[in-house]
Parts: C-alpha cells; sequence; structure tokens
C-alpha cells in the first residue's frame, strides 16, 4: 500500500457515521465491524501492514467480531488485489486455521496524478443487504 500512500496527500470526508456505535443495532454481526472506523485507519496508516494491525488492536475500537463465537475477537486480515489503477483491499475475519470469513472491501480507484477516490462495502452476510449499500462509503483522497 505505499504505493497510494507516497502517491497522494490523503484528506478524508465522511459521510455516514461508524457502523458499530451509529446504528440502533440491526442484530446483524456488522454491529461489530465500524465500517467508517476501518476507513479512517486506513487513511491514517503507513502501509497494509500497519493498517492490518490497527484493524486489530482493541484501542482501535473499529472490531469486536466474534463470528466463530469462541469468545474472542477475531483476528482481521487484508488481501490486496490489483488490476490497472484499481485496488481492492478484501477485510477478512480469521475464523480457523483455514476458514476465513470476508467483512468489507476497500475499493481503491486513481483518477489523478495525485487523486484516488476509495469507498468500503460492507459484506452482505456481516450487514445484511439493506444496511450494506447504505454504509457504502466515499472517500476522496488527494
Amino acid at each position: 500500500m505505499k504505493f497510494l500512500f507516497a502517491l497522494v496527500t490523503l484528506s478524508f470526508a465522511s459521510v455516514a457515521g461508524h457502523a458499530s456505535s451509529d446504528t440502533d443495532g440491526t442484530g446483524n454481526p456488522g454491529d461489530n465491524f465500524s465500517l467508517e472506523g476501518a476507513l479512517s485507519l486506513f487513511k491514517d496508516a503507513e502501509d497494509l501492514e500497519a493498517f492490518e494491525k490497527a484493524l486489530n488492536t482493541e484501542s482501535s475500537e473499529v472490531n469486536n467480531l466474534d463470528l466463530n463465537e469462541d469468545g474472542e475477537v477475531d483476528c482481521i486480515r487484508t488481501e490486496d488485489f490489483t488490476e490497472g489503477d484499481v485496488h481492492a483491499i478484501v477485510l477478512q475475519a480469521v475464523l480457523g486455521e483455514d476458514e476465513m470469513q470476508d467483512i468489507a472491501v476497500i475499493e481503491i480507484e486513481k483518477t489523478g496524478a495525485e487523486e484516488a477516490v476509495l469507498q468500503i462495502v460492507g459484506d452482505e452476510e456481516i450487514y445484511g443487504e439493506e444496511l450494506r449499500s447504505s454504509l457504502g462509503k466515499l472517500a476522496r483522497i488527494g
């Protein structure tokens, strides 16, 4: 991710509140993971490794998922997929040694020499169909 952070000076504008704190609670697992919080951590991270570490830090208050119901907060890992000027950063909860559950995708599209648009979209299984689309966050960075 250093390429993105080296290309742009980040500024951030949010269009909605935290998924985990500003909703009335949907009963969906997504109530325990803040999409806006994740996007804010992404903006502040120096690279993908630092972003992943921040996601898994209790003090960030972004992740409180326990999808496998083992009494422990699930670790979140990131995967970066690139095609041209578009990146998809997939956030996955680690449920077991070989079991992952997608949580959200941060989509980044470079729109100029020093400008990009990013959006975070929650997984339908985690946020529900209606809430998932309303929680997509757009931010212009540059």
